[in-house]
């Protein structure tokens, strides 16, 4: 029972860790880059609910520490709400106090106003860049020859003509550097044919495989659907460990950032044109059982950190602990930038689109194309988040049965 409540626990600081790091820096972006143009924001809050610390800078921001330590939310003047939203009735009052005036968002100028606005998705950006380089310098980048070593028989692999010693080259015209990306290049690929160069006795082919979806054990302790070819690793793979120096690190950081945007860009592709099925989205659920999956293999006594036989110590576990939650918060991220740039109203990207229609009509959108784009916005976002929670649901179903 004490082990059960721990594990909880544990889980749900992780999560809320987590979560408010990657949501606090996102508006942070937004704050710095609207305090450089002169908006006062009148608050910046870390956590929503009850106010439980407060103190005001000497700006006049009021910042605050609140009860629901979910995210965050920066509110400049003339915002009638967390969410951004103008406030008419202020904004009127406002508009003929010329010093207010100058401080208020919704007065600036349209590429002030952008900026603004595109500095949270950037600055979500910037922090995956340096928490991969503080990852590449603190443990490294492990990477597995991609040499095949089992075929499986009657398998995609099989059938496309895959044999022991194949050195694998390409897929659909990226080049493998580790048999990892082989896992990650097929994984949400079930049913899709892909074009596989390989290298056989020191001559290049070409090898069509169509991956077939099977649900198989994940490393957090689950169960996941994935697209297989049925091959694995040789033993006779070369396994290196590269860590990186203070000079190489920002380089890696920013490859492992692209790397990442590629992948969701790729993986968001296929799921608007039907090749890609809606059961890789996740929601806050899965994002808790993540990182509290994360956290509890991080700490467990049983743990791959040994010596000796004896368990890892508690700076191993610590060292564990956050090098995990710091790889999902990168993760995470670079999601919450993308997914904020996205053109749909209610996020930053619909902001966007909208001033680059004032930009060249010289006007904004009506109040009643706006107001609609809102709602339409609002309910794609509801729909996307219903999908989400079910798949949630589903993993933590299969995970405790």
């Amino acid at each position: 029972m004490f082990e059960t409540l721990s594990s909880g626990l544990l889980s749900l600081i992780a999560f809320v860790a987590v979560i408010s790091f990657v949501v606090v820096i996102h508006e942070l972006g937004h704050f710095w880059v609207g305090r450089r143009f002169g908006v006062h924001a009148e608050v910046f809050s870390i956590g929503f609910g009850p106010t439980l610390v407060s103190w005001t800078d000497k700006k006049g921001t009021d910042w605050r520490i609140a009860a629901l330590p979910l995210g965050g939310y920066v509110r400049f003047l003339g915002d009638e709400n967390a969410a951004s939203a103008s406030d008419a009735e202020t904004l009127d009052r406002l508009r003929s106090d010329h010093e207010c005036a100058d401080q208020v968002f919704h007065f600036k100028p349209v590429w002030q106003r952008a900026l603004i606005v595109a500095a949270g998705p950037i600055a979500n950006f910037l922090l995956a860049i340096l928490v991969f380089a503080a990852l590449g310098m603190m443990r490294g980048e492990v990477r597995m020859e991609p040499l095949v070593g089992t075929v499986l028989d009657e398998s995609p692999a099989a059938e496309a003509g895959f044999e022991p010693g194949d050195l694998i080259v390409s897929i659909e015209g990226r080049r493998v550097e580790g048999f990892f990306d082989v896992t990650q290049a097929v994984f949400m690929r079930a049913g899709e044919p892909l074009e596989i160069v390989i290298e056989r006795d020191g001559e290049r082919r070409t090898l069509i495989a169509t991956p077939e979806r099977r649900v198989l054990d994940d490393p957090l302790g689950g169960q996941r659907a994935r697209g297989v070819l049925g091959v694995s690793l040789s033993p006779e793979a070369q396994v290196t460990t590269q860590r990186y120096s203070v000079l190489e690190a920002p380089i890696y950081g920013v490859r492992q950032t692209a790397e990442t945007v590629g992948q969701i860009l790729d993986y968001m592709g296929r799921l608007i044109t039907g090749r890609a099925s809606t059961e890789y989205l996740n929601g806050p659920i899965g994002i808790a059982t993540t990182a509290g999956q994360i956290a509890n293999m991080a700490v467990d006594a049983n743990g791959t950190a040994q010596v000796e036989g004896a368990g890892p110590s508690g700076a191993d576990r610590l060292v564990r602990l956050a090098g995990g939650l710091l790889g999902l918060s990168a993760l995470l991220s670079v999601a919450l930038g993308l997914m904020n740039l996205l053109p749909i109203p209610v996020l930053d990207g619909g902001h966007l689109l909208y001033y680059a229609y004032e930009a060249v009509a010289k006007r904004p959108p009506s109040q009643a194309i706006q107001m609609t784009g809102f709602r339409l916005g609002l309910a794609l976002l509801l729909g996307m988040m219903l999908v989400a929670t079910w798949n949630d649901i589903s993993y933590l179903r299969d995970l405790f049965s």
